[in-house]
């Protein structure tokens, strides 16, 4: 799958018992649509990755900045006060920052306008 969206928080690496490096993010990811009043809602999808990716995301990523993952869709399981609790979440096999750290900067300083908040209202207002 791929998904595109923005960090809800700075990334942070951890360690396993077993000395693997590994970072879960949150991304925010818009729907396509509006509601009925006219708002944008998103929604909020775990990834996760590990190693070297790991730790770039957690060195190079920052609240905010938009993201695109690609990876698959995982399912776990496992018990909680005798109960199954289970987890869907993205397990990242790459990622790309996809605005640069002069955009980020302008987006943090509130400087311009977010392009990442455009939506075209109907199809027919693409350019190609």
């Amino acid at each position: 799958m791929i998904l595109i969206g923005r960090l809800t928080a700075k990334p942070e690496v951890n360690q396993t018992t077993s000395g693997k490096h590994v970072t879960r993010i949150t991304v925010a990811v818009n729907r396509r649509f509006k509601t009925e009043n006219g708002d944008r809602e998103a929604d909020f999808i775990t990834a996760v990755f590990w190693g070297k990716l790991a730790e770039t995301l957690a060195s190079y990523g920052g609240k905010g900045s938009l993201i695109s993952i690609d990876g698959e869709l995982r399912t776990r399981k496992y018990e909680k006060n005798g109960q199954n609790q289970y987890v869907i979440e993205v397990l990242g096999q790459s990622f790309q920052l996809l605005e640069s750290r002069a955009q980020r900067a302008m987006r943090e300083n509130n400087i311009g306008e977010n392009l990442a908040d455009l939506a075209l209202e109907d199809e027919e207002e693409l350019p190609f």
